[in-house]
């Protein structure tokens, strides 16, 4: 009863300052949203940035050529030209490797009628589509046969077919790659943006032994995509790779050093777990300018609920209330401040991301911590900022308390 009692005190108090605790809880309020829509923005960053390291494929290594060591008196440096379609091929055969695709890349200027831009090529095989998970919405991926045969035929990405054909499918049309003429046998979906900010819709595939005799005029690979056979399998097949590739390209000759780089998606989630560090740091600082805020007036305004009332208090212990309970009153005063402020907090913060999100396109996400975390803040906000005027009120002398009725 008690408990009752109090909390129906509580609410008369409440309600015969309106305007003050209005301005209490909007201070609680605008604090909780801030964190409210400041963990949506991270929870749907990591999402998307999830989504895109799913698109660029599943246990995926990428085998780079290495670069050389920098000429210190002309300030440049090249790239290694030591891996070719053998190391792709070997690559291919070990236990720990689901398949592996090569890659031979270059600038190049596409010409269709007179328009004429520059994108890159790529020369690789059919092994690409699956371990990079493109997929052909139109037409057909390169095969074998197009290897075998040294095919001119072209796979486009959507940023072509965007700026060349202006969103039409050239399907079975001829393109002009450099000098030499494709015929385009297939269009890619488009997949976006990479998590390092690059993009794989502006490219055109065409097969590898193609892209090497007649295009790119060259006899090495820019690099080979390698797909482990698990998650778990990575770090061997990092190991297997790296025990190959150095036993091939001559590991026991003097002054050797690697001419190739293996990465894999541990990296990319190092950088983001290193970014998302970086962002729930600024979001704990914003937050608790916020709910400082918030906090201090809801102090305020219990202090001076508490002055108002010297002679209520004083009327309470004189008739029997004890310490405890004017300071359970008091308390419970400012909980119901807080929660209130929490539960408007959480309402305006959440419908900010659901409703910024479909406008602004960002990507928010509106998850359980966004609503439990700021919900138990509003709470600890009411224990800190409310425990000072409780006690003050629960200590007070009852005849001084009388004396200012």
């Amino acid at each position: 009863m008690k408990w009752t009692r109090n909390l129906r005190f509580s609410l008369r108090a409440i309600n015969r300052s309106r305007m003050r605790a209005l301005l209490s809880i909007s201070g609680v309020a605008i604090g909780i949203a801030a964190v409210v829509i400041l963990i949506g923005v991270g929870a749907g960053a990591e999402r998307e940035f999830q989504k895109n390291l799913e698109r660029l494929g599943e246990n995926l290594l990428a085998v780079n050529a290495a670069r050389t060591e920098t000429d210190a008196l002309r300030g440049s440096s090249q790239m290694y030209q030591t891996l070719t379609l053998n190391d792709w091929e070997w690559i291919n055969a070990l236990a720990s490797v689901e398949r592996a695709a090569p890659v031979a890349d270059g600038g190049r200027t596409l010409r269709v009628g007179r328009l004429a831009q520059s994108f890159t090529i790529l020369g690789t095989t059919p092994e690409f589509a699956e371990v990079k998970k493109f997929t052909v919405i139109a037409g057909r991926f390169i095969d074998d046969e197009d290897i075998a045969q040294r095919r001119r035929v072209a796979v486009i990405g959507a940023n072509v077919v965007e700026d060349l054909y202006k969103g039409e499918w050239p399907l079975g049309e001829s393109v002009r790659i450099g000098n030499v003429p494709f015929t385009i046998v297939g269009i890619l979906k488009k997949k976006g943006l990479n998590p390092d900010g690059t993009t794989d819709d502006g490219q055109i595939v065409v097969p590898v032994s193609t892209a090497l005799r007649r295009v790119l005029n060259k006899d090495h690979l820019s690099r080979i995509f390698v797909q482990a056979v698990s998650k778990l399998a990575i770090e061997v097949a990092t190991t297997d790779i790296t025990a190959m590739l150095r036993d091939e390209h001559g590991y026991d000759r003097p002054n050797y050093r690697d001419d190739f780089e293996i990465q894999n998606q541990d990296m990319l989630l190092a950088t983001q777990d290193e970014m998302s560090g970086s962002f729930g740091q600024l979001t704990l600082g914003l937050a608790a300018l916020a709910l400082g805020l918030g906090g201090v007036g809801l102090l305020a305004v219990s202090l001076l609920s508490v002055r108002e009332r010297f002679g209520e208090i004083g009327l309470r212990i004189a008739v029997g209330a004890m310490q405890r309970d004017i300071l359970i009153q008091f308390l419970t005063e400012a909980v119901l401040l807080a929660v209130m402020g929490g539960i408007a907090g959480i309402l305006f913060g959440g419908g900010c991301v659901i409703i910024g999100s479909q406008l602004t396109g960002w990507s928010m996400l509106l998850t359980w911590e966004a609503v439990a975390y700021p919900f138990g803040i509003s709470l600890g906000i009411a224990v800190i900022f409310g425990a000072f005027p409780a006690l003050r009120a629960a200590r007070l002398d009852p005849i001084v308390a009388l004396r200012s009725k």
